[in-house]
């Protein structure tokens, strides 16, 4: 989950449905878990869980159970978790950057009438940065572009840099496979 991401257990939230987690294809395909978080009263409550996904599948019909946090400490996991970046490694650090600039640089992806579906690294080779840029046909159906920026030994920082700065120049489209 991206900093902020996580609905804080204070006074006035909302209840907000939040995408825990999705199938590496998309959740178009073949899924993704959703779950409501709410404050009620000192507790954090996750509830209202979903699985949507075509075709239903067996899987999908599990209920799960209704889980009930205390706020305060919910709120300090959730600052502590979103500040400790400490267990990344070099490519989802890159990965974790990248999406970071992309949310507070959101030109850099709309000039090109495309949008990030998700940063992180490649399952087949967790030292590359892969990047699942969204865009639309032009007769309205969505496509994906896979970025894949491979570990080259420069700092992540570099390479979120460089990758950023090649968004605000070079269409996506036109990158290599």
């Amino acid at each position: 989950m991206a900093a902020g991401q996580w609905p804080a257990a204070g006074d006035g939230e909302e209840p907000r449905e939040v995408q825990l987690a999705e199938a590496y294809c998309t959740e178009g395909c073949c899924g993704a878990l959703h779950v409501t978080i709410r404050r009620d009263g000192d507790e954090v409550v996750w509830s209202d869980w979903r699985c949507p996904s075509p075709p239903p599948s067996p899987l999908h019909v599990r209920e799960i159970p209704e889980l009930r946090f205390d706020a305060a400490a919910y709120d300090a996991e959730i600052s502590r978790a979103e500040n400790d970046h400490a267990w990344t490694w070099p490519a989802r650090k890159a990965a974790r950057l990248i999406a970071a600039g992309l949310r507070d640089r959101p030109e850099l992806l709309s000039r090109w009438d495309m949008e990030l579906s998700w940063a992180g690294t490649d399952f087949r080779d967790p030292d590359r940065t892969a990047l699942c840029l969204r865009y639309e046909e032009a007769d309205g159906s969505p496509k994906y572009r896979m970025w894949h920026i491979p570990e080259d030994g420069t700092p992540p920082e570099d390479r979120a840099a460089d990758a950023l700065r090649r968004l605000a120049t070079v269409d996506p489209r036109t990158y290599g496979a």
